[in-house]
């Protein structure tokens, strides 16, 4: 992972830390918490339709991600996390495969990065499309480029979750360990997940960053080839 993408997620971190002790977590947090219960099981299902169609249009979806825990808790934010990311990016998949194709080709069909996306996904899936969910690229992006490579829905669907999953986890687990440590509620075992969670992101950007730099260099080793075969 680059030094700018470092930096970026760690300020996301600082400025979650920042958030949580600005606010008076303690008595802010059981009134939202009384008015999502008003709503019982609804709750998240709401949640979850404001989510897919606002971030299907482009609006970013981690403020959603990170006010989550403050609605829900931890688990059940996770879990309304999973649900509405994996909707929107199945959706958005599908609308770029079926009904907007050559809309979305304009727009993404030339530029580089989505070309040498294309290139890497039959062989390398596993680990490249959990690399672009772990990696600052816009959610809304992948869902509908992803969308016009040659990939099948469900292999793409179950190795976005790959990626999917631990980015909700450290982020809403994250934010809810540290909304508990400021309330005083600290809970250890989803403080560790969220651990966890960190880890095995930093595991898949660093075998996504390294299988991509290969097949940069691949690309490079081929180019000459294939101008002297013109030249010929």
């Amino acid at each position: 992972m680059s030094r700018g993408r470092i930096a970026l997620l760690s300020a996301l971190g600082v400025g979650v830390v920042a958030l949580a002790l600005s606010l008076d977590v303690a008595g802010l947090l059981p009134r939202l918490r009384t008015r999502i219960d008003a709503l019982g099981a609804w709750g998240p299902v709401a949640y979850v339709a404001l989510y897919v169609p606002v971030t299907m249009v482009g609006v970013p979806g981690p403020p959603f991600t990170l006010a989550a825990p403050l609605l829900f808790g931890g688990i059940v934010a996770f879990v309304t996390m999973v649900v509405a990311s994996t909707l929107s990016a199945a959706s958005a998949f599908l609308v770029s495969r079926h009904l907007a194709r050559d809309a979305v080709t304009r727009r993404l069909g030339s530029h580089p990065r989505f070309k040498q996306l294309d290139r890497l996904l039959d062989e390398h899936a596993w680990i490249v499309i959990p690399f672009v969910r772990v990696v600052p690229f816009p959610f809304v992006l992948n869902n509908y480029g992803l969308g016009l490579t040659r990939i099948g829905f469900w292999r793409y669907l179950a190795w976005s979750e790959v990626g999917m999953i631990p980015m909700n986890a450290l982020l809403v687990l994250g934010t809810d360990s540290v909304l508990r440590a400021v309330s005083g509620r600290m809970s250890w075992a989803l403080t560790g997940l969220a651990v966890v969670a960190a880890g095995a992101i930093a595991v898949l950007a660093v075998l996504g960053r390294r299988r991509w730099l290969e097949a940069e260099r691949e690309e490079r080793r081929e180019e000459p080839l294939v101008g002297s075969r013109r030249g010929c």
